[in-house]
C-alpha cells in the first residue's frame, strides 16, 4: 500500500476510534493549573507592555494595561494616578533623551509580578539641575499588582545613592 494511503487508513481508524471512546474530562486540579499559568502569563505580558512603554514613551498603551487610579511608590517619584505615571515617564525622557530599559528577569506568582531591570541613558538636566552628560546604569526591582487584569500598584526598589553620585559624576 502506497505510503499516504496508510496515513489516511490510519487517520480513518483513529477518527472511529475517537467516535467510540467516551468524553474525556480534564481533571479539575489540572484545570486550575492551566488557569494560573494563563493568569501568570498575561500578567507577565502586561509588565513586558509597560516596560516597553518606559523604553519607548509610548504612553498611550498604559491604558490597555493598567487601572487609572495606578499607585507607584519608588525613591525617586511616586505616582498616585495613571495620568501621574505618565507625566513621569515623559519627564523621564527627557531629561535621558536616550533612556533604554531592560528587563533582566521576570517571575509572576501570587503576590503579583517581579522584575528584575537596568536603566542606561545620558544625564542630560532637569530644572535648576545642571546638564551634566553623565551615564546612568542603574538596576533595580519592581513588584507589580494586579486588579481585575491590569497593574495597579507598583513598588520599585533602587539605590537613589547610586543614582545621584552617577549623575554628579561630571560636575
Amino acid at each position: 500500500m502506497h505510503f499516504s494511503k496508510r496515513i489516511a487508513a490510519l487517520a480513518v481508524a483513529l477518527a472511529a476510534i475517537a467516535a467510540c471512546a467516551p468524553e474525556v474530562k480534564e481533571d479539575p486540579a489540572v484545570s486550575a493549573m492551566r488557569a494560573a499559568a494563563e493568569a501568570e502569563s498575561q500578567k507577565l505580558d502586561a509588565v513586558n507592555t509597560l516596560i516597553e512603554v518606559w523604553d519607548t514613551n509610548e504612553l498611550d498603551r498604559l491604558d490597555a494595561i493598567a487601572v487609572s487610579d495606578y499607585v507607584r511608590r519608588a525613591p525617586d517619584q511616586n505616582a498616585d494616578s495613571l495620568d501621574e505615571l505618565k507625566a513621569f515617564i515623559s519627564e523621564v525622557h527627557s531629561m535621558y533623551p536616550d533612556f533604554n530599559i531592560t528587563n533582566d528577569g521576570a517571575a509572576a506568582g501570587p503576590a503579583g509580578v517581579f522584575v528584575k531591570w537596568t536603566v542606561t541613558g545620558t544625564y542630560m538636566g532637569e530644572g535648576a539641575q545642571p546638564v551634566t552628560g553623565s551615564p546612568v546604569d542603574l538596576s533595580g526591582i519592581s513588584l507589580y499588582q494586579f486588579r481585575d487584569g491590569k497593574i495597579f500598584n507598583e513598588l520599585v526598589i533602587f539605590d537613589s545613592g547610586a543614582l545621584s553620585a552617577q549623575i554628579a559624576a561630571s560636575e
